[in-house]
């Protein structure tokens, strides 16, 4: 994807004097442009030889320049060319060619027109032009249009199987996302901050550096004058890929614009989307050979004595012979890399992978980012966003608005893994690539990378209008979180009066505060950004509810519904289910302690109830020894509660060894107590052995309740 941030040009080996190349040559040329990923220059090729096979003439090319034989074909008003009419076979053959390159080189309104002439005259070597016409209407916006030249493909080539296919299934759902309003988020602006940032052929990639200065990626002219250069000027300057600072004013606004001051640009190779960690002495960056876009590599240098010493490229955790590598992202602790790679084992594509960083750069197993995040098409750019945990990348797979979009995913603590990615919406991402987005601490301004419009310096040599990147500002309206809801009582669904709501930040950023609920169980309050807040809902004779709110994460403003049910304290004692010890023995068995957990964790949200622990037996047995054998039961599960944290004098051990018969329901409802008389009355022994069990109990009584 990186040909897609920077105009390849002609590198055709000069000879002392002009040569010509027949029109198959020529064609040649333009294939092997296409085949390495120079899709400019086959615009120029294949367009070149079409107009010359127009006039019935054999092209004459010379390098860097055109034959004053040829005559340039008018353009329209809106800068493109138009397919000749009641073209050859052979002129057939080069619409397509001449459209599928136009595409490549990210002209799609050159594309659109190119491959709606092509659809004139089908070919088999190119079954699929339909396919990419609707990708080219997407990509100008016309989603409806778009839409039914998918389906129309799918109609003509019925092969679900088919990959194709398959995209467009995906591509129309794509359009009816664009077409969904509620895919567009108000308040968002989206500004051009002007040519201090978009100045040359293409910017893209802004990163935060620190509060005096931001690291950029251009391809730019340098502004040093010409009688002050020590060398001849490079002509190529203006679409060799750089490293810049821009230094960030006081007031806010952008300063000026400098090289990156250190030896880190060079004059052969592209440098690009680059990333310093938080402590300034640690530089990553993508190092690309302009003649082979395979050799795309991350470099890493770091700071010595106020300099930084020479980049070298990174171990094959990151840098895979014969894959691409690029985009680094480092996380505030300057632990963990992300970056996008193609190398095998991903989704398909780019994908993005992370590793973790040691102190001397040496690095772990590289782990794919999986398919929550990662498709069978490409993803790029990670930014995380430390704050929020969220990770932000570019993908041309998931559902969007076409092209690249900007989606998010934010890392789930209790998966230990990423949530699904979801598209940030319109304006911020387009019907073209949008890339590079970044934000800051309180999610309120930031910057995305997009070609959305057409740059004059990215023009071809035919003044195509070939689109190059530029660096956008967003600035997002401040978000407002409100979260409000019921109090019910959870058995009869009745609002509960005057219940009390707790908020509790459990990162302990903001301090706890409590509020009370009104005549009709209602309550409401705006809650502040980055938070996780634990929730509890009271009233005497209840026990407690609770609920966990994050504003954590959220990248826009949201209104909350949380509404509590309590449930009434009963007036009887609670049967712990499960409880069991060892035979003859107080000893608790390990499965009873994993059911004293959940107890320990109602009675920590329950802080306010003083509680009795029973134990009870069955009525076999001296009922001296029961009575002793429970009062030590009882004793043991008050130890293990006390052991986790619940304070002692909450706790009331109480044996009732056979003393207190539990009380069932019968199939009718009706409440009978397990007496000796009701059990040596019930047929069978298995019968009776469930009813000594059910005697056999551990219960907690509600002592008071502050």
């Amino acid at each position: 994807m990186m040909n897609r941030f920077l105009l390849f040009i002609i590198t055709v080996v000069l000879s002392s004097s002009a040569f010509s190349q027949t029109n198959n040559e020529l064609i040649k040329m333009g294939d092997a442009a296409m085949a390495n990923g120079q899709y400019s220059n086959a615009v120029h090729f294949y367009s070149f030889i079409l107009y010359k096979i127009q006039q019935g003439e054999e092209a004459l090319y010379y390098p860097y320049e055109i034959s004053t034989a040829y005559k340039e074909p008018e353009k329209n008003a809106d800068g493109t060319i138009s397919p000749p009419e009641n073209p050859t076979p052979k002129e057939v053959e080069l619409i397509h060619k001449l459209a599928d390159a136009y595409r490549l080189a990210d002209d799609y309104k050159n594309a659109e027109i190119w491959y709606a002439a092509a659809l004139k005259y089908p070919m088999e070597q190119f079954p699929y032009a339909q396919y990419f016409y609707a990708v080219s209407l997407m990509y100008n916006s016309k989603f409806e249009e778009a839409s039914g030249q998918f389906e129309q493909y799918q109609q003509q080539n019925n092969d679900p199987d088919n990959q194709y296919y398959q995209l467009a299934t995906s591509k129309i759902a794509s359009c009816q996302f664009a077409l969904n309003p509620d895919n567009t988020k108000e308040g968002i602006t989206i500004t051009n901050p002007g040519e201090v940032l978009n100045a040359g052929s293409t910017s893209f990639g802004l990163q935060f550096v620190s509060d005096e200065y931001m690291i950029f990626s251009s391809a730019r002219v340098s502004n040093t004058p010409d009688s002050l250069l020590t060398e001849e000027r490079n002509p190529l300057e203006l679409y060799m890929l750089d490293i810049y600072l821009v230094k960030l004013n006081e007031d806010g606004s952008l300063g000026e614009v400098e090289k990156f001051p250190f030896s880190i640009n060079s004059s052969e190779y592209h440098e690009a989307s680059a990333v310093i960690s938080e402590d300034g002495n640690s530089l990553f960056f993508t190092k690309m050979d302009p003649n082979n876009r395979n050799e795309t590599k991350i470099y890493a240098s770091r700071k010595f004595n106020n300099t930084w010493l020479a980049p070298f490229p990174m171990d094959k955790n990151v840098n895979m012979d014969g894959f691409r590598s690029m985009n680094p992202e480092l996380t505030e602790d300057g632990k963990t890399l992300y970056f996008s790679t193609n190398r095998p084992g991903g989704e398909g594509g780019m994908d993005i992978w992370m590793t973790t960083v040691g102190p001397n750069g040496e690095t772990t197993d590289p782990v794919n980012l999986g398919n929550q995040i990662n498709t069978f098409d490409d993803e790029l750019t990670p930014f995380y966003h430390d704050v929020t945990k969220t990770l932000y990348f570019a993908s041309g797979g998931h559902i969007g608005f076409g092209g690249l979009d900007i989606f998010s995913a934010r890392w789930n603590d209790e998966t230990e893994w990423w949530a699904e990615a979801n598209n940030v919406g319109a304006p911020i991402n387009s019907s073209r690539d949008d890339s590079y987005y970044i934000i800051d601490e309180q999610l309120k301004t930031g910057y995305v990378t997009s070609d959305r419009e057409s740059c004059i310096e990215c023009d071809s040599i035919y003044n195509l209008s070939i689109h190059c990147n530029k660096i956008y500002q967003v600035n997002r309206p401040e978000m407002k979180f409100f979260i409000s809801g019921y109090v019910y009582d959870v058995a009869t669904n009745e609002v509960i009066p005057g219940a009390r709501i707790e908020f509790k930040d459990v990162s302990y950023k903001w301090e706890h505060f409590e509020l009370v609920a009104d005549e009709n169980g209602y309550y409401e309050h705006e809650l502040a950004p980055n938070l996780e807040l634990f929730m509890r809902a009271s009233q005497k004779d209840y026990f407690a509810d609770k609920a966990l709110v994050f504003t954590l994460g959220a990248t826009e403003s949201k209104n909350y519904k949380q509404d509590f049910y309590l449930e009434k304290i009963p007036k009887g004692e609670i049967t712990i289910e499960g409880i069991e010890y060892d035979f003859d023995s107080a000893k608790l068995r390990p499965e009873s302690e994993k059911i004293l957990d959940n107890l320990i964790e109602f009675l920590e949200l329950n802080s306010n109830l003083t509680i009795e622990i029973r134990s009870h037996t069955d009525m076999r047995g001296n009922d001296e020894y029961n009575l002793k054998l429970s009062e030590r039961r009882a004793q043991s599960v008050v130890d293990y509660l006390v052991d986790h944290g619940i304070p002692r004098e909450r706790l009331i051990p109480k044996g009732y060894g056979e003393t207190m018969p539990a009380e069932v329901p019968e199939e009718d409802g009706t409440m009978v107590t397990l007496t000796p008389a009701y059990i040596d009355a019930l047929p069978g022994q298995d019968a009776k052995e469930v009813a000594h069990q059910r005697n056999r109990r551990t219960a907690f009584f509600v002592l008071e309740q502050n």
